[in-house]
């Protein structure tokens, strides 16, 4: 009868490993994309953003089955600045998206159209400080990049080039 029972016991340890392997790795590695929310693996917290030019916004939600490129920023920042000309190379790119969002709410939105004539930013530009504290911005330039299903796949600060290309090499296929 104990030459019976081994075979049951071994296939019941090995059943119980393969379950909790499964939900360490369900609970713990694996990201969960339908978690809306601000941070990596998350799917993108959905937002209206008003234009500074007053005719229109957007919704995050609609640029799915694109790339976007989210840039946190303020007219007075100097790494802002220097983050746009790298986002006019990334604008270029097909398929990627970028959006510009003033975080500051000491500019009125005549000056924020201004700012944006000078440095000639030809994607949206929209102005929402209450976006930056439901996305907890605590520094900027912050640059989020959303993948096409709507999950944030990269957010650091100020981001060269070189960032952007090893970034969305592999989303824009």
């Amino acid at each position: 009868m104990q030459v019976k029972r081994r075979p049951l016991v071994s296939l019941g340890i090995l059943l119980l490993v393969v379950v909790s392997a499964y939900l360490f790795y369900n609970n713990f590695i694996v990201t969960k994309p339908s978690e809306e929310g601000v941070y990596k693996g998350n799917l993108l917290l959905d937002e209206i953003i008003p234009s500074v030019d007053g005719v229109g916004s957007i919704l995050f939600s609609s640029f799915r089955n694109k790339v976007l490129v989210i840039d946190f920023m303020a007219p007075w920042c100097e790494p802002c600045k220097f983050q746009i000309p790298i986002l006019k190379e990334v604008e270029s790119i097909d398929g990627v998206e970028v959006v510009s969002i003033n975080i500051d709410p000491k500019y009125d939105m005549g000056y924020l159209n201004e700012f944006k004539a000078e440095e000639e930013i030809e994607w949206f530009f929209g102005h929402s400080p209450s976006t930056a504290l439901k996305f907890e911005i605590n520094a900027i330039p912050t640059i989020l990049v959303v993948d096409r299903n709507g999950i944030i796949v990269y957010r650091d600060y100020f981001t060269t080039i070189n960032d952007f290309e090893r970034i969305l090499t592999d989303l824009i296929t």
